[in-house]
Order: C-alpha cells, then sequence, then structure tokens
C-alpha cells in the first residue's frame, strides 16, 4: 500500500515530537501530498497501518491526521474501505505579463484594503537606514490587509518619511494605492526587495487569518524617487496558500539583480 505515495515520501520516516504535535506534522506531509497533485483525485491513501510503519507514529496519530484531512475536505474516509482523496486538482497557474507599477496596479483593482493603524512612530533602526533618515527620526507606519474574494491575501506594513508623507490618510488609501500618494503615479524609480520564508507570529496569522507559525512569504521592499530618494520601506506579508511569487528575467538582464540571487547568511 505504501506505492500510493510518491517515492518521495515512500521511505519510512520517523516523526518527533519538535515542538509541533504528530498528528500535525503527519497532517501537512499528507496535505503537501495532495494540493501539489502528487495524489489526485480519486487517488487511495495508504491504510492506517501502512501510515503508523512508514511514519514511526500511533494509530490515535494517523487517525487524528485523516480527520484533519477530512474536515478540510481533502479526503474522504469511509468505513472499511480506507481514505480517498477528495480534492480537485489545481487549476494552471496563470502567469501575467506586468511590469511593476502595472502589477501595483493590478493588485489595487483586483483587492479591496483595510487600514489597520495610521501614526507617526520612531523608525526601527533598520528602516531608518534605508530611507537615509535619522535613526531617532519619526515616520508615517501605515499598516494594512489586502483581501480578494473577502480572504486577506496580504499584509502590508509600511513607512514612510514625513516629508513625503503628507497625502496619506486613511480617507485617501480608501480609493488610491499607497505609491501613487508618496510618488505619483510616474515618479517611481528603483525597486529593490528581498524575499524570505517565515514562520507566521500571532499578529501575521490573525491578520492573514492562518494558523500561528504556519509558513508564511515575507517581502521587504524599498521604493525609490526617480531621483534615487528612497520613499518607502514596505513588509509585505502573505500566505502560500493562497500566493505565489513569480519571475521572467530576459536574456538581458539574467546576469545581473533583476534575476534575484539567493544570499547565504554563514560564517
Amino acid at each position: 500500500m505504501l506505492a500510493h505515495l510518491p517515492s518521495m515520501t515512500t521511505r519510512a520516516i520517523k516523526l518527533t515530537a519538535n515542538g509541533t504535535v504528530l498528528h500535525r506534522q503527519l497532517f501537512v506531509l499528507l496535505k503537501e501530498q495532495i494540493v501539489s497533485g502528487r495524489l489526485r483525485n480519486g487517488d487511495k491513501l495508504p491504510t492506517q497501518d501502512a501510515l503508523c510503519t512508514q511514519f514511526s507514529v500511533s494509530r490515535i496519530t494517523v487517525r487524528r491526521a485523516l480527520t484533519d484531512l477530512e474536515a478540510e475536505g481533502l479526503v474522504r474516509n469511509e468505513q472499511g474501505a480506507g481514505a480517498f482523496v477528495t480534492a480537485e486538482q489545481p487549476a494552471p497557474n496563470q502567469l501575467l505579463n506586468l511590469g511593476f507599477v502595472d502589477d501595483l496596479r493590478r493588485q489595487s483593482a483586483e483587492t479591496t484594503v483595510k487600514v489597520l493603524s495610521l501614526d507617526h512612530q520612531r523608525c526601527p533602526y533598520t528602516v531608518a537606514q534605508a530611507l537615509r533618515i535619522d535613526t531617532s527620526a519619526s515616520a508615517l507606519h501605515v499598516v494594512r490587509v489586502r483581501s480578494r474574494s473577502r480572504l486577506p491575501v496580504m499584509l502590508l506594513d509600511a513607512w514612510i518619511p514625513q516629508e513625503v508623507a503628507a497625502s496619506v490618510t486613511r480617507e485617501a488609501l480608501r480609493s488610491r494605492p499607497l505609491y501613487e500618494l508618496i510618488a505619483g503615479g510616474d515618479n517611481l524609480g528603483r525597486v529593490v526587495q528581498q524575499v524570505n520564508a517565515a514562520l507566521a507570529d500571532p499578529v501575521v496569522a490573525a491578520a492573514l487569518q492562518v494558523e500561528v507559525n504556519s509558513a508564511v512569504l515575507k517581502v521587504e521592499r524599498l521604493l525609490h524617487r526617480r531621483d534615487d530618494v528612497p520613499i518607502q520601506f514596505m513588509t509585505v506579508w502573505s500566505t502560500p496558500q493562497r500566493t505565489r511569487l513569480v519571475m521572467d528575467v530576459d536574456a538581458e538582464h539574467i546576469d545581473g539583480l533583476n534575476a534575484g540571487l539567493l544570499l547565504h547568511d554563514v560564517a
């Protein structure tokens, strides 16, 4: 029965309690097989005994994992027959041929925004350095959530220097994207961003409606005007359940930072 799982997971894997309960670890492993399409609609999962052997866990652990999968509509547990995948195959991902500003406009048009906070605060040290302002200076701190079909897709935490923040109000943000309020539609210059995987703390988890410590995508983005003055430092949090990062780099820029670099912060 182990053959029902792809080769990547057919080898024996001993799950150990390392801060996450065992049934949740097994749930995550099986869910990944399903949502990635390795296990398809109608496929039968291994028997409970086979899963116990493969992952060195108890039968009650397997049952709880299967119950959680059924609660999410991913499997159907049939008495005496086993568990069957019920999730439909994901639709092919849509690729968009948009520039950076066009994509910002698209995001604004396709989502609704809720302003969680807007006030003047002293910047975190690293943010002040990125914005080239005094490390003791205040900046406008704006926190928003963008949603689509009533589901939150991005938590946006932005810092804006005082001299370019005069037009940023709660009322203005309801109808115009932040970048237009601070730079206009045609005065955006260089954009520097870095992407990391992270775990959702309670604030991020509540905003995105995901579990605490679930995997999230963290994008730190520094916007400049055309005169190369930094005008916004933003951290964008999103969940891989609803969001993906797409890059399409042409041959002219393949050897530059445009293509993205993996930098390893180890000695």
